[in-house]
């Protein structure tokens, strides 16, 4: 399928397997027209794969360890041609090490979860039958015995087989490992194989809106069913509810007496719930639908309210191990609380009085709860009410008492307490300024707080014992102000002009004062530019336009209006914000009256190049366009602060100071890569197109070990665009080696169990590397859309809590200490002035003519 970005699409795109129906299950987004990441052409199944895998693992064990495999007597019993797992994990560790290109770290725990996946498929058995892999003294033999050796004719492609059959087994692996783990009692699980399945937990659908502690807790004592045939009964209508059902692999049916049929769950669907919270019966009878289906299966976790007149003001749930804490043993545990949801000015009291004073001495790092608030209270408490709150907290009279009985701290009629208000609402506002960084001064609200919090700090220390720690704190933040004051104070840079990025732009952090030159059409094709500010609205530059508008009336209803490569036109709102980095790539803007819009149109010499335009594939290698892509790419990203992916998808004009321009940038630029991968196989000439083909392909393999994912998963969805996938004689010039590196690049796309070989790829990777930022919108957005924001009145902070997940996602990827060294250089190479602007045609029913004009209909892949 073609997967573009595109703000109408709202990121369904972006493998969208979720589901909605009218049964007790997790609240997820309603169901639109499906469209995956990518079109898969694999012509073998896994179970086929995996034994091509095994016979090349069993040829090369035959040709570097023969000793390995020998005839063994254990016990008086004499097993031929077998191999111990202590042996097995030895080799295919060094194995594994020597054939890797990132150095990444992988244990023996990893290796086992390899051989188990081949255990699973018939590969390899054990001698006695046993069901699962382990890294002892066990026997096991390889289940077909002819051992091909290597000849010098199949030696040249050993290396690239071993690579393809390694990067598989760590790929389905760990799913390997979680099954394993799961069908064994909880109280022989190991601290490793808890994480393992607290991470595998991640990626469960159903489990999304749980805190890490409860995902902690589950992995301890979470099963799974398997059930071999079809039409197997889970429960019946009408049995007591003992527990909690997530489908791991799957379909079920739910029946309900008198109805029939009402629904099917798939694979990440959950059901049973409503029978937990209610104490009630099962509502339905759950049949299985496919055969070989696994169902984890567990119970709920308690939570604690408090409240005030009767009414809940704070939910709280009770686990036993810390947030982000390993699993080590139920003995070793211990009860805390994090908070569920509550009202906005409770959950800010809560966390004063319970999060603040273990950072007394540090505020280089910031409690998880804590920053999961501050990163997103914008979203259910604006600024400056959350500084009215936190004044009128420093400002609180003695005999105030605290609503939570477990607080360390009761307010008292004490001069130590009144100093302990203080200190940790300093203390809270320096926590937020080293969160946010840029982004707290930008908010107008917060930047006045500082001078206005200054002051009261600077009165009271006249008068209160004690409070010079505290001052001396807020004397830093206001320096703080200070030094970033003074950055925000530079003149104002040009971004984009006519739209594309203006040549001495260094793709800086973009502030509201930044302008764009605008090229703005009338419906006649007469046209004016226009320097757009990136804080002005569309209402705004219509009023901007009038000026240069011929009409006598000055008082005529105007419209802004983009007309796309494709012919679309889109009215734009009068409220959208940082309109010159909406738009499209070849995306024209037109001024006129609304009568006059249907009539706007553009021509095809505008929108793109045109056959035999000077291809950026002919003047570099594909190492150098790698290598500057990614450097270009870090510089966008670098600059895109982590609170844009909040306003883009919760509203661009929401958030007073935090415009999306930068994240609007990066989005723009995944766009123009993927459609100049197309738009380069199509315009090369037959001779040199399949070495175009090969090059992007080169291009996108360095792109991963750059850490460009943006580039790389660009220029692979561009290939994976049906005007270029269908180009069969095109491809059939590959070497079967490229075409199994593209293979392996476009698995990483796969939208499986919530695009699982995505993000180990993403677990294995060092910062700094440019994630794949559709995905983490499109993360954001199944979260906003599937969960509401208030319950009952209460902010739910469990949503707050996985958004701000993804934030810090976003955050940790930038390692700035890193990034700061790649971005300063004096100099561009050519190349790299040259990668900044990439010429497209953005049109796929143009791309599709042309593509057809290359290889007829008849034609088939």
């Amino acid at each position: 399928g073609d997967a573009v970005y595109d703000r109408s699409l709202e990121l369904d795109q972006f493998g969208n397997d979720m589901e909605f129906t009218a049964c007790d299950r997790t609240a997820s987004l309603p169901q639109h027209e499906t469209q995956s990441i990518v079109e898969f052409t694999t012509a073998m199944g896994l179970f086929s794969r995996l034994q091509e895998v095994g016979r090349i693992l069993q040829r090369e064990m035959a040709a570097t360890a023969p000793t390995m495999i020998s005839d063994r007597t254990i016990q008086g019993r004499h097993y031929m041609e077998s191999m111990t797992g202590i042996d097995m994990v030895d080799w295919l560790l060094q194995l594994t090490l020597r054939l890797s290109t990132t150095g990444a770290a992988i244990s023996r725990f990893q290796i086992s979860g390899m051989w188990q996946a081949l255990l699973e498929h018939d590969v390899i058995t054990h001698v006695t039958s046993e069901q699962h892999f382990a890294d002892k003294q066990l026997l096991y033999r390889w289940s077909h015995r002819p051992l091909v050796r290597p000849t010098r004719e199949t030696a040249e492609d050993s290396a690239d087989e071993l690579t393809s059959a390694i990067f598989l087994l760590t790929t389905i692996g760990p799913d390997s490992l979680f099954r394993m783990i799961l069908a064994k009692p909880a109280s022989e699980r190991t601290p490793e194989e808890l994480e393992l399945v607290y991470e595998e937990l991640l990626h469960v659908k159903a489990l999304a809106h749980l805190s890490t502690m409860v995902k902690r807790e589950l992995a301890a004592v979470i099963n799974i069913e398997t059930h071999t045939h079809a039409g197997t009964v889970i429960f019946h209508q009408g049995d007591p509810g003992a527990c909690w059902y997530i489908i791991l692999r799957g379909a079920v049916d739910v029946s309900i007496r008198g109805k029939g049929v009402v629904c099917t769950l798939r694979e990440g669907d959950d059901f049973g719930k409503l029978a937990l919270v209610n104490e009630s019966k099962r509502a339905a009878t759950i049949i299985l639908r496919d055969d070989e289906a696994q169902i984890l299966r567990d119970v709920e976790a308690n939570t604690v309210r408090l409240k005030e007149h009767g009414q809940d003001v704070l939910v709280l749930e009770k686990v036993f191990t810390p947030r982000g804490a390993a699993v080590q043993g139920r003995q070793e545990s211990h009860c805390t609380y994090s908070v569920m949801a509550g009202l906005a000015e409770k959950m800010l009291e809560y966390l004063l009085e319970t999060r603040i004073d273990a950072q007394e001495e540090d505020v280089t790092s910031v409690n998880p709860t804590l920053q999961d608030f501050l990163l997103t209270h914008p979203i259910y408490m604006p600024t400056n009410i959350l500084c009215h709150s936190l004044k009128k907290y420093y400002t609180r009279h003695p005999m105030v008492t605290s609503i939570f009985p477990s607080a360390d701290v009761v307010i008292q009629e004490d001069t130590e307490q009144i100093l302990t208000a203080k200190r940790r609402v300093v203390t809270f506002v320096a926590l937020w300024v080293k969160t946010l960084g840029l982004h707290y001064f930008l908010d107008p609200s917060a930047n006045s707080f500082i001078e206005e919090l200054y002051c009261c700090v600077l009165e009271d220390a006249q008068s209160i014992p004690g409070m010079s720690p505290v001052l001396s704190r807020m004397k830093s933040c206001r320096e703080a102000r200070d030094r970033v004051m003074l950055s925000l104070s530079r003149h104002s840079q040009i971004v984009l002009d006519c739209g594309v990025y203006a040549p001495t732009s260094t793709a800086p952090h973009i502030l509201p004062i930044d302008t764009c030159r605008q090229l703005i059409r009338h419906p006649d094709a007469s046209s004016f530019v226009l320097a757009v500010r990136m804080d002005k609205r569309v209402a705004e530059v219509i009023e901007m336009c009038r000026p240069h508008i011929r009409s006598g009336n000055s008082q005529e209803t105007l419209v802004l209006t983009e007309v796309k490569s494709n012919g679309e036109r889109l009215v734009l709102a009068p409220n959208d914000i940082s309109l010159p980095t909406m738009l499209t790539l070849n995306g024209k803007l037109f001024v006129s009256t609304r009568e006059e819009v249907d009539l706007l149109v553009t021509h095809n010499d505008e929108n793109g190049p045109i056959p035999n335009s000077t291809s950026l594939l002919d003047l570099y290698g594909s190492a150098e366009v790698a290598t500057q892509l990614a450097f270009f790419h870090m510089e966008l990203f670098h600059a895109t602060n982590e609170l844009e992916t909040i306003a883009q998808v919760f509203g661009r004009d929401s958030f007073p100071g935090h415009l999306p321009s930068n994240l609007d940038l990066l989005l723009r630029r995944f766009n123009e890569v993927q459609y100049w991968a197309t738009t380069e196989v199509l315009l090369t000439a037959a001779p040199k197109r399949a070495q175009a083909l090969r090059k992007l392909i080169k291009i996108a393999h360095y792109s991963k070990q750059q850490g460009d994912l943006l580039s790389l998963f660009a220029i692979v969805l561009g290939l994976s665009n049906v005007s270029v996938s269908r180009l069969s004689l095109t491809w059939e010039k590959l070497p079967s080696r490229v075409k199994r590196l593209f293979a392996e690049l476009e698995s990483l796309l796969d939208p499986t169990r919530n695009h699982r070989a995505y993000r180990a790829l993403v677990a294995k990777m060092q910062p700094p590397f440019v994630p794949f930022i559709p995905l983490l919108l499109k993360d954001l957005t199944f979260i906003h859309e599937g969960n509401k924001t208030f319950f009952n009145g209460l902010v739910n902070f469990e949503k707050m809590h996985m958004i701000a997940n993804v934030i810090r996602t976003f955050k940790e990827c930038k390692a700035s200490s890193s990034v700061s060294g790649i971005l300063h250089r004096d100099e561009k190479p050519d190349s790299q002035l040259l990668v900044r602007n990439l010429r497209v045609i953005d049109d796929q029913r143009r791309l599709l003519d042309l593509s057809y004009q290359i290889e007829p209909k008849m034609s088939k892949r």
